[in-house]
């Protein structure tokens, strides 16, 4: 079947919420949806209740399950859902969180008036965690239809606007022939995926509706604080994908959105270290004082940055900081982490 859009699912360890998230995807008020779930190998009960619903709702016909044939991460799952599905338009829904049920609705709306390649909706965020209330990030209501109107917007206003493929509605055959790929790691995934998709948008819809509610769980950077023990291999990982995307950086030199880029990647190189030094007893093995300095390379020099319109300042004393010897560089970014209030 054609279907303008495919709502991709992978699943993983999902089942104390897997059967309210597929029930809200059933519940679109849209038609023409193709439910793409992909079982990377859990093995806890989750992809036996989507066959269950697959057998006996109403809209089963619709949902087509893929088996991985062991434990691929979820990298590697999105690329089995960008490879495989069958929409105009491709949408990824975690299998813990929960969308409206006029989410494609209005998404899609929007994405064929304006002929976007992506469209984003606004979003509450619960923290599971710490069973705090829901967060509300609210985007504005408008529409970008030039280059780098998008990613001047997104980097420029980084705080505010959610570093996630969750929640966009994107046009397959955009990611397709920007030959966009899911990096294969455990985190931050989605974040070097947007970091590269976004500058490639032309043509793209923010909406202030809120049409996406994300449950933030165990597991996550944000959340390496409630464990005892912080395995050395899994922050490694997190470099990797800042050392990557430090590493597209030329072929962004000249664009207006670098400076907000560039600030925005090292300051999360910056938070990155500052979460090193605070659990640092509980981190095996230690990292040295020089692998945390390495963390806050700098990849553009010195006289590229003297020539940003935007963010100079911060950008140089960035860089200063992965130039001075490692002991002052850290004493700075333990200063500056207790006047932030992260260590």
């Amino acid at each position: 079947m054609n279907y303008d859009v495919t709502i991709g699912i992978p699943v993983y360890k999902a089942i104390d919420f897997i059967e309210n998230t597929i029930a809200s995807a059933l519940n679109q008020t849209f038609e023409s949806i193709e439910y793409l779930v992909v079982d990377d190998c859990g093995n806890d009960g989750s992809i036996e209740i989507v066959e269950r619903f697959q057998r006996e709702h109403p809209r089963g016909r619709n949902i087509r399950i893929l088996y991985n044939k062991g434990n691929m991460g979820v990298g590697m799952t999105r690329n089995r859902i960008l490879d495989e599905a069958q929409g105009q338009y491709l949408y990824f829904l975690d299998s813990d969180d929960l969308i409206e049920p006029d989410t494609i609705c209005c998404l899609f709306e929007k994405a064929t008036t304006n002929r976007a390649d992506v469209v984003y909706g606004s979003l509450d965020m619960i923290d599971y965690v710490k069973g705090s209330p829901s967060q509300s990030y609210i985007l504005p209501d408008v529409c970008f239809l030039s280059d780098d109107e998008m990613a001047l917007y997104a980097f420029r206003n980084y705080s505010s606007f959610q570093i996630s493929v969750c929640n966009c509605l994107m046009r397959l055959d955009f990611l397709r022939k920007s030959n966009l790929r899911f990096l294969n790691s455990a985190f931050w995934e989605d974040l070097a995926f947007t970091y590269e998709m976004v500058p490639r948008v032309s043509k793209a819809v923010l909406l202030s509706k809120i049409t996406y509610h994300y449950l933030c769980r165990t597991g996550s950077l944000s959340h390496y604080q409630n464990r005892d023990m912080l395995k050395k291999t899994e922050i490694i990982e997190n470099v990797s994908v800042l050392d990557y995307l430090k590493g597209k950086i030329a072929m962004f030199v000249g664009r207006p959105f670098l400076p907000y880029y560039c600030y925005n990647l090292e300051m999360n190189s910056f938070y990155l270290v500052c979460y090193i030094l605070k659990y640092y007893q509980r981190i095996v093995p230690v990292i040295s004082n020089h692998e945390m300095q390495k963390i806050l390379w700098f990849p553009v020099n010195f006289w590229q940055i003297l020539l940003f319109r935007h963010k100079r300042l911060q950008n140089m004393f960035l860089w200063g900081l992965s130039r001075i010897p490692s002991s002052l560089s850290l004493f700075f970014v333990r200063l500056l982490g207790k006047m932030k209030k992260v260590i």
